[in-house]
């Protein structure tokens, strides 16, 4: 209990970008734990990530890990979200401003299941010897229903929802 009263009263949540999101998520996005978005294909997952992604790297300053399994991360969305809401800051130095913003983004493509271990097995070693100011607050992955579908069997393109959402707990 103290724990989720420390939780609400420090509001350690990272904001997706979109008030309605972030509204149902009851302020955002949890640090350090996990969010699952499902739905049918081409229902705007990825564009909450995306917008989500830009959103951390430019108003909170940190970085972001993105793991694409599926060729999805689009640099250009990721600068159209940034530049959809301007900032004085912004339109007076834009180009310097959005390389900062964009070199706090990692973005790693994934295909298979041991690539992604291998991926946050290093991103592990890195945070713990990481020295500087920019710190990882937003890890992405998108989809992990396309890494282990092809092991857990399924039969459509989202596969075994109930079996991913329990095997992207685990992860």
């Amino acid at each position: 209990m103290e724990l989720l009263e420390d939780a609400q009263l420090n509001k350690h949540v990272l904001s997706t970008g979109c008030e309605g999101i972030d509204l149902l998520l009851q302020g955002g996005l949890r640090m350090g734990q996990l969010t699952e978005l499902v739905g049918a294909s081409s229902s705007g997952k990825t564009q909450v990530c995306l917008l989500a992604t830009s959103n951390v790297a430019k108003k909170h300053m940190d970085g972001v890990v993105y793991l694409d399994t599926g060729n999805s991360f689009s640099p250009q969305r990721v600068i159209d979200f940034i530049r959809q809401n301007p900032d004085p800051a912004i339109d007076q130095a834009k180009h310097r401003i959005l390389q900062k913003v964009m070199n706090r983004i990692l973005c790693h493509s994934v295909f298979d299941i041991f690539t992604m271990f291998d991926v946050l097995h290093q991103l592990e070693v890195n945070l713990r010897s990481q020295k500087g100011d920019c710190q990882v607050r937003l890890l992405i992955v998108d989809s992990i229903s396309s890494l282990v579908t092809p092991i857990l069997g399924g039969g459509g393109s989202q596969g075994d929802k109930s079996h991913c959402g329990w095997r992207g707990r685990y992860l």
